[in-house]
């Protein structure tokens, strides 16, 4: 195989798995999304999305899967008073979070964005304030 065929074909590689990912990531977010809103009972609800800070995973290209459901599922989202809480780092983690940024100024939806730098403990707090003081 020549240099320039193994290039090709590792670029290939690299789009199917990155298709694949964000189908399956697509996927799990719509189940998840599903099961969080289901019974909406008028208390509050917190998702939160992200964990530690990758090494390898481009956050914009996971968060795309993410975003799509969470589109499918924005009047759920809305009567089940969930908020969402996100708090990613790693490659491309910067144009990810924007992408959260926008879906929530977008749809209306509350969506809090945070970098590597805040604490998950810190948002943790944001979370469960949320839903102790919404009538829960």
């Amino acid at each position: 195989m020549t240099n320039s065929a193994s290039n090709d074909c590792a670029q290939s590689v690299a789009v199917l798995s990155c298709k694949l990912i964000l189908q399956e990531t697509y996927l799990y977010a719509k189940t998840l999304l599903g099961s969080a809103t289901s019974n909406a009972d008028g208390k509050g609800r917190a998702l939160l999305i992200g964990g530690g800070i990758a090494n390898f995973t481009d956050v914009a290209a996971t968060f795309k899967g993410i975003i799509r459901a969470i589109k499918e599922y924005v009047e759920q989202i809305k009567a089940a008073k969930l908020r969402i809480y996100v708090r990613r780092g790693g490659p491309n983690y910067e144009a990810g979070l924007d992408l959260m940024r926008s879906l929530g100024a977008d749809t209306g939806l509350h969506i809090e964005v945070f970098g590597p730098a805040t604490s998950m403990t810190g948002i943790c707090e944001l979370a469960i304030d949320w839903v102790t003081s919404s009538g829960n």
